[in-house]
């Protein structure tokens, strides 16, 4: 089932639609006044998420990245460059407050895409996921309105689920491209080399490896799940990333655990039907 393009979206709206459409429909549940603002954000991380696709040299994807921080840099500064990403920026900033810090650390997480370098740790790997992952979401519940710690911490965890859930999707794509961000100190326990990853073999060593990843985005879905009670209809939009968070980790269960072999494509029609029935259920 293809879902049909909207008409009449904005500039974000449609790159959130096109390259992005988890958050994209996230982001129906959210008010009429947040929704181009929540546009902005996921569309401001796309940009700088496609940097590494985008550049021949990483020498110019630092570049591209510098453009974005200066841009950035000069929105707190009342000085907004021409660009349609970053005049929505600038609309969304006019009645919220959100930090330029919070900004910066998204591109600061997409610096280390421009390289083939993984992270040495796991504690490495999971700073990347809330640079890149956990403080989108942070952002994103900031504009929807929440301002309380529990609540933002709570959005920064899907954040991270959501971030880990995206690198088992990617993982075979990556390794066909000679690529993993898995950490070496966890290849190097379970005794397996990278160049056995790129050839996209699923061998039993990497099971722990995979179960760590995904019980611990499991986790940061629970934690985030004891703050349900306090969220406000208003703020919910965010927090529904979790849903699908699930799902896709669901259907890698399903498929015994192989990311190589999990057709994470499959089941959208029932993805947005979760998303839907948590929605008015008023979970996550």
């Amino acid at each position: 089932m293809t879902a049909k393009t909207p008409k009449g979206l904005s500039h974000c709206s449609q790159l959130v639609h096109d390259h992005d459409h988890d958050r994209w429909l996230t982001m129906l549940f959210a008010n009429a006044d947040d929704r181009e603002a929540l546009a902005a954000l996921y569309a401001f991380n796309h940009e700088v998420a496609k940097t590494r696709e985008t550049v021949s040299e990483p020498i110019l994807g630092e570049i591209r990245l510098e453009w974005w921080r200066e841009a950035i840099e000069g929105l707190y500064q009342g000085a907004v460059r021409r660009h349609p990403v970053t005049e929505a920026l600038a609309s969304a900033m006019e009645a919220r407050t959100l930090p330029q810090t919070e900004f910066e650390a998204i591109i600061d997480g997409r610096l280390s895409d421009l390289y083939d370098t993984n992270p040495k740790s796991f504690d490495d790997l999971l700073d990347y996921a809330d640079k890149t992952g956990g403080t989108v979401s942070r952002l994103a519940a900031r504009i929807c309105g929440v301002e309380d710690d529990p609540l933002l911490h709570a959005a920064s965890a899907i954040g991270r689920a959501w971030a880990l859930t995206g690198l088992l999707r990617a993982l075979g794509f990556q390794a066909a491209m000679r690529r993993t961000m898995l950490p070496d100190e966890s290849l190097d326990k379970a005794g397996i080399s990278k160049e056995t990853l790129f050839k996209g073999e699923f061998s039993p060593e990497l099971i722990p490896v995979i179960n760590n990843l995904v019980e611990t985005a499991q986790a940061a879905l629970d934690e985030a799940r004891t703050v349900r009670p306090l969220i406000t209809p208003q703020q919910r939009s965010p927090f529904l990333l979790a849903v699908t968070a699930r799902s896709y980790l669901k259907r890698l269960e399903q498929s015994g655990g192989d990311p190589f072999a999990t057709d994470f494509s499959r089941g959208a029609t029932r993805r947005q039907l979760k998303l839907l029935w948590s929605a008015l259920r008023k979970t996550f």
